[in-house]
């Protein structure tokens, strides 16, 4: 997969390679794409970029919990998981 970003600017971009677990893996061929974002944009910002349904994920970058803010940066892979429910 092979998205832009909005608000791009100069062509500045980076390469995620992102991976989608649970309910949000069919929202990728495998559960896993590559996109391409603004230099800059923040891990949360890919929900938007891959219209996902929810605004309360976890993000994990090459094997740990990162904050939504974090900035994202060129190779870096991000798993991202639904919010989960337990009782």
């Amino acid at each position: 997969m092979n998205e832009l970003h909005e608000g791009m600017v100069g062509g500045r971009i980076v390469h995620v390679s992102v991976t989608l677990k649970g309910s949000f893996a069919d929202r990728l061929p495998g559960g896993r794409g590559e996109v391409e974002v603004a230099v800059g944009t923040a891990v949360g910002g890919l929900i938007a970029v891959l219209d996902l349904p929810h605004s309360s994920c976890i993000f994990v970058r090459h094997g740990t919990m990162i904050d939504r803010g974090t900035p994202l940066s060129d190779g870096d892979h991000v798993a991202i998981y639904p919010p989960m429910a337990g009782g």
